[in-house]
C-alpha cells in the first residue's frame, strides 16, 4: 500500500479541517466572540464605509450617542486607545482602511459572519504562502505545524488585522524570491500603510530583493514604484482623517482621562528595557514564544544553515524579518498584545520561522534521498558474487 503524501490537495484539506474544528469549538462557547480586541473597530469601519460612506465610527460603536462627548464615560481608560481621533474630532480607525475594504465584499454578502469568512481565507492564504516559501512536502508539513502547534489556530475564530499583515509580508517574500520587485514593493507598501512600524520588518525583504536582482537599480526602481502605489491608500486616509499623509492614527490615538479628551502617541510606548522585553516575548508562561510554540526554536539553527551554508537570499530576508520583529517589540510596553490567547505581534516571526523549518526539512530530505540513491547505484555496480 502506498503511503499518503502531503500533496497540495491533502494539505489544503487538512488546513480547512483544522480551521473548521477550531471555529466550531469556539463558536459553541460564544458564537459572537470572534470580534474581540480591536478587530471590532475594523469591522465597524467596514460597516461605516458600506452604510454611511465615511469612517466616523461613533454611530457604529456607540449607537444613540449624538456626539463624542456623550460616549466619553464608556471610552474612559485603555479602551479609548483602540480608536484614532480625526482632525474633525471624530472617532476613526488608526490604520489604513485597506483591511476594511478587503473584507467589505464578504460583509456585504454574509453580514457579520463575512468577517469570519474573510479571516479564514486570509489564514489559508498565509499558510499556503508559508508552504510555498519553504517548498515541497516539508514546506506543507511546516505550514500545517504552524497552524496546529502555535497560537495561530486560536485566531482562526477572529477578524485579525495581524494575520492580514503577516500574509502581506509573506506574499512580499514570495514576490521577492520570484524576481518580481513591483509586486514585492506593492505588498510591502500595503503592509507599511496599514501599520507604519512594519517598515522595520519590510526593510530586510526590500534589501534582499534588490541585492539579488540584476540589474539591481531596475529592481529598486520597480520596488519603489510598487511601494508608492501600496502606500497610496494609507497616505490618502491619513490626509483625509488626520490632515497629512505622514500623520498616522498611531500618533493620534484617542486618550480619555476623567472625561477629558486628549491624544496619545504610540511611539511613546516603546520604552521598555530591551532585554526585559525579549525575556517576556520568549519566556512568558502564557504568551512567550517558547512555551506556546516550542517547535519555532528549530528555526534558529535552520536559518543559520540556509543563510550561511546554502546561501539562500530569501532565507536571509525571512531571518531579518524574524530578528526585526523581536527587536521592535522587545521595547514595547504593550508587548502582551492585549489578549491572553497568544502574542499576535509575533505572527511574522512565527510565519518566517516555520518557513525556514520547512525549507531545512526539504533540504535534509533531498540529501538523504541523494545518499540512498548513491548507495543503491553502488550496489548495482558491484553486485554480490
Amino acid at each position: 500500500m502506498r503511503p499518503i503524501c502531503l500533496t497540495r490537495p491533502v494539505f489544503l484539506a487538512a488546513v480547512v479541517a483544522a480551521q473548521g474544528c477550531a471555529v466550531w469549538a469556539a463558536h459553541r462557547t460564544d458564537p459572537g466572540a470572534f470580534l474581540f480586541g480591536d478587530s471590532g473597530v475594523y469591522a465597524a469601519a467596514a460597516d461605516s464605509l458600506l452604510r454611511d460612506g465615511d469612517l466616523d465610527l461613533l454611530n457604529q460603536c456607540y449607537p444613540g450617542r449624538a456626539t463624542l462627548a456623550d460616549a466619553l464615560p464608556e471610552l474612559e481608560g485603555p479602551h479609548s486607545a483602540e480608536f484614532g481621533l480625526s482632525k474633525h474630532g471624530t472617532l476613526t480607525i488608526k490604520q489604513s482602511p485597506v483591511l476594511a475594504l478587503a473584507a467589505l465584499p464578504f460583509y456585504a454578502v454574509l453580514g457579520p459572519a463575512g468577517f469570519l469568512a474573510f479571516n479564514l481565507v486570509v489564514l489559508t492564504l498565509l499558510l499556503t504562502g508559508v508552504a510555498e516559501l519553504a517548498g515541497g512536502p516539508g514546506g506543507r508539513a511546516a505550514a500545517l505545524l504552524l497552524l496546529v502547534t502555535t497560537p495561530l489556530i486560536r485566531f482562526a475564530f477572529n477578524y485579525s488585522p495581524d494575520l492580514f499583515l503577516t500574509a502581506l509580508l509573506v506574499g512580499a517574500l514570495l514576490a521577492a524570491r520570484a524576481g518580481r520587485p513591483l509586486g514585492c514593493g506593492l505588498l510591502l507598501g500595503l503592509a507599511v500603510g496599514g501599520k507604519v512600524y512594519v517598515i522595520a520588518l519590510a526593510l530586510p525583504v526590500a534589501l534582499v530583493a534588490v541585492a539579488a536582482a540584476r540589474p539591481w537599480w531596475r529592481a529598486a526602481a520597480l520596488g519603489v514604484l510598487g511601494g508608492v502605489v501600496g502606500l497610496a491608500p494609507g497616505a490618502a486616509f491619513n490626509a483625509w482623517q488626520f490632515g497629512s499623509p505622514w500623520a498616522t492614527g498611531y500618533e493620534r490615538e484617542l486618550a480619555v482621562d476623567h472625561g477629558t479628551v486628549g491624544i496619545a502617541r504610540h511611539t511613546d510606548r516603546f520604552t521598555q528595557p530591551p532585554l526585559d522585553g525579549l525575556s517576556n516575548l520568549l519566556f512568558d508562561a502564557d504568551l512567550g514564544l517558547i512555551p506556546t510554540a516550542p517547535l519555532w526554536l528549530l528555526a534558529l539553527p535552520g536559518a543559520a544553515w540556509l543563510v550561511l551554508g546554502e546561501r539562500r537570499g530569501w532565507a536571509a530576508a525571512a531571518a531579518g524579518v524574524l530578528v526585526m520583529n523581536f527587536a521592535l517589540f522587545a521595547t514595547y510596553d504593550g508587548w502582551h498584545s492585549g489578549t491572553a490567547i497568544g502574542n499576535r505581534y509575533l505572527f511574522p516571526a512565527l510565519a518566517c520561522g516555520f518557513g525556514l523549518i520547512g525549507a531545512v526539512a526539504n533540504s535534509a530530505g533531498r540529501r538523504c534521498c541523494a545518499q540512498d540513491a548513491g548507495r543503491a547505484a553502488g550496489h548495482c555496480e558491484n553486485p554480490p558474487g
